[in-house]
């Protein structure tokens, strides 16, 4: 190589360092009188043999910055962080919610109003009285959130059915849980179904099955013969605002299961609230609002739909 090119190099090569030198922000200027602070003794020295500083030459000691290193991968999905609620504390001091069982009780269709308990959603209610969620809101002015009330009084039937005669609605049922234990349990043979151990509510011969318009069973005795809980479960309607069911008692056993007792002698022995035993007396046979005699109506429903009692319980 010809002399002149070198010194040009050389030329070159100092320019593009006093370039960059230029371009570097000053160093910080550190107060105080802490003797340990680095104070370089001689003119640090510039590698040019790579674009990136090492500790060695750093006089800060902190890690000097690599673009090429722990640079996060690109992943085409995130894995959602899921909270466990299980872990949750309650910091309102307040007692933890009682877990919501559905009302999937019968009701009188040809009623116009219905009241609202303990249990009751627009879903329900609809499906119950067979109209539309949408009617249903449309004709009681519930908003999307479908917010409705215990004791507030639906209309379940366009303006244009409405009946001028007056309607009783079953009341509000209570949220008070309480147990009647004076009242005798009956024993009998069991059949557990669906995880519910069930027995016969009474003792009698079928006289009508399931089905043919029938929602339930219809069985003979004598008046005044005991009534028994089939199972397990909450009162959560005790009364006879129901027409063509009599003194009715309404037990519920899960969000799945209840079963109704209907055309008792009165007074029933039970209240709307009250946690019964299998087996328990709940009632007195007898012929309320029957025009066949004294029979039970026994009637069980899954989801809100009667099903056939016989596969749950024993008849003769």
């Amino acid at each position: 190589m010809f002399p002149h090119q070198n010194k040009l190099l050389a030329i070159c090569a100092a320019l593009t360092l006093s370039a960059c030198a230029t371009q570097q922000n000053p160093a910080p200027v550190v107060s105080g009188t802490d003797t340990s602070i680095y104070t370089p003794s001689t003119t640090p020295t510039i590698d040019t043999s790579s674009t990136v500083s090492t500790s060695t030459n750093n006089p800060y000691g902190a890690t000097p910055y690599d673009p090429n290193v722990n640079v996060p991968t690109n992943t085409s999905t995130t894995t959602p962080v899921v909270s466990d609620s299980s872990n949750m504390t309650n910091t309102m001091g307040t007692a933890p919610r009682q877990p919501y069982v559905g009302n999937y009780s019968p009701v009188d269709k040809s009623a116009s109003v219905h009241t609202v308990t303990s249990g009751d959603t627009v879903y329900n209610i609809s499906k119950r009285y067979g109209i539309s969620q949408a009617d249903l809101r449309a004709w009681n002015n519930i908003g999307e959130d479908n917010a409705i009330h215990l004791g507030q009084t639906l209309r379940v039937k366009p303006t244009s059915t409405v009946s001028t005669t007056p309607v009783t609605p079953p009341p509000a049922t209570s949220n008070q849980v309480v147990t009647n234990a004076s009242t005798p349990v009956v024993s009998g043979s069991t059949k557990t179904v669906s995880g519910i151990t069930w027995q016969s509510p009474t003792n009698g011969k079928l006289i009508q099955p399931f089905g043919n318009g029938n929602n339930g069973m219809q069985i003979g005795g004598t008046r005044g013969q005991p009534v028994v809980a089939a199972a397990d479960g909450q009162v959560v309607y005790s009364g006879s605002g129901l027409r063509g069911y009599g003194n009715l008692v309404i037990i519920q056993h899960n969000n799945t299961y209840l079963t109704a007792y209907g055309h008792n002698e009165s007074p029933l022995l039970v209240k709307e609230g009250e946690r019964v035993k299998r087996g328990q007396q709940i009632a007195k046979m007898g012929s309320s609002d029957s025009s066949s005699g004294v029979k039970l109506h026994f009637e069980l429903r899954e989801n809100g739909t009667p099903v056939n009692p016989a596969r749950f319980v024993d008849i003769n």
